[in-house]
């Protein structure tokens, strides 16, 4: 568990880290309360599907926007007033007084979590060029850390009082504070420079198998968090104060994978870990189809453990392809698999609609199987 130990050493290591915790525990705090809006608004799963379809239009408008501001801004400025953003995004959509209102507030969530993602994970790139040292996969691992907590304690809660307002307030104050205290680590950090004259492009040829598994495991994930509360209500038939215990066993699988991730790259290489990483994600999904209630909380666990790998090597295969620069690759992974984060959830909500929660997960360990075969395309071809 060396990572952990790396971050706790020097501060310039955990202030962008643990973006990614508040990260997690502001988009864990959104998808707990999912269940709750879905039952003030009475709105069914195909229409909570068409609102996280808003959502991902935002992010998909963003993404050139994105990509413009971490020029200006740099990606330190950015990371810090991105959080702000995307974290006071959360009052748009809990104060939501109509399915109208809800679905523009959704677009605003969507635009401001492409601003912070694509902020963020640059940083962290960046950050990792600057050191020489690998940070990535246990910068990620503060993600499942914050996913943990959120999920767990936060949906707790949910269930017990159903206050989102407050508890929102109570967490930003929190978060927002740490971050004021935390930011001249990274505030600083511009990024790579581009050359005078350069034009941006999108480089997506030597990307594009990369972009596409990046997607559809994204995807995946996405609708786990969206979804998981759900599908234990409806299918599992769990009890409301454990609705969250399915997508905290899944961060904390992430968790673990995360912090032993960097040594097991460079050990077996990232191509032959990601394709590992993505085989044991399907038998996860497999376990979770089974609707055993401790099945199903194991196969979250497993799920995640698969998972943890997945995003963190996706943006190191980006940052090394020959002939494109590593803040472009990563950014452009970024924002792909950021949309397939918001994607996802849409499709398993038409799905949810139109047949069951259940064939919705069937679809969701299609996806995953797809990704596999991608992943053993470019063994073929290596």
């Amino acid at each position: 568990m060396l990572s952990i130990k790396i971050f706790f050493k020097e501060r310039k290591y955990f202030a962008p880290a643990f973006l990614y915790a508040c990260f997690a525990l502001v988009f864990s705090t959104w998808i707990i309360y999912i269940p709750f809006l879905a039952e003030k608004l009475q709105i069914s799963e195909g229409q909570i599907g068409t609102a996280l379809f808003f959502g991902s239009v935002g992010s998909f408008v963003m993404i050139p926007v994105s990509n413009r501001l971490t020029d200006i801004l740099g990606v330190g400025r950015q990371s810090f007033w991105g959080f702000i953003l995307y974290g006071t995004s959360l009052y748009g959509i809990f104060s939501a007084p109509t399915y109208y209102w809800f679905l523009a507030a959704l677009f605003y969530y969507g635009m401001m979590s492409s601003v912070f993602a694509i902020a963020v994970n640059s940083l962290v790139a960046e950050v990792e060029k600057l050191a020489d040292k690998y940070i990535m996969t246990g910068s990620h691992g503060f993600w499942s850390l914050g996913g943990i907590v959120g999920a767990s304690t936060g949906g707790y809660l949910a269930g017990r009082f159903g206050m989102p307002m407050i508890h929102l307030t109570v967490l930003l104050a929190l978060l927002i504070g740490a971050q004021i205290f935390l930011r001249r680590e990274y505030m600083s950090i511009k990024g790579e420079a581009r050359k005078k004259g350069e034009r941006r492009h999108t480089p997506w040829k030597p990307l594009m198998l990369i972009a596409l598994i990046g997607m559809l495991m994204m995807a995946s994930e996405g609708a786990i968090a969206d979804w998981s509360g759900l599908y234990l209500k409806q299918e599992v038939l769990v009890q409301a104060e454990f609705l969250g215990l399915g997508y905290a066993l899944f961060a904390g699988g992430m968790a673990v994978g995360r912090f032993t991730g960097d040594a097991l790259s460079w050990r077996f290489g990232s191509w032959r870990l990601l394709r590992s990483a993505i085989a044991l994600s399907l038998l996860g999904f497999a376990l979770v189809l089974t609707t055993q209630t401790l099945v199903v909380f194991a196969g979250f666990l497993v799920i995640g453990l698969g998972f943890s790998i997945i995003v963190p090597e996706i943006y190191r295969l980006a940052s090394n392809v020959p002939g494109v620069r590593a803040a472009d690759g990563i950014s452009l992974i970024a924002a792909s698999s950021n949309v397939g984060f918001l994607v996802g959830p849409v499709v398993l909500g038409f799905a949810a609609e139109l047949y069951s929660l259940y064939a919705s997960f069937i679809l969701l360990t299609g996806f995953v199987l797809v990704a596999l075969l991608f992943a053993a395309i470019q063994k073929r071809r290596s």
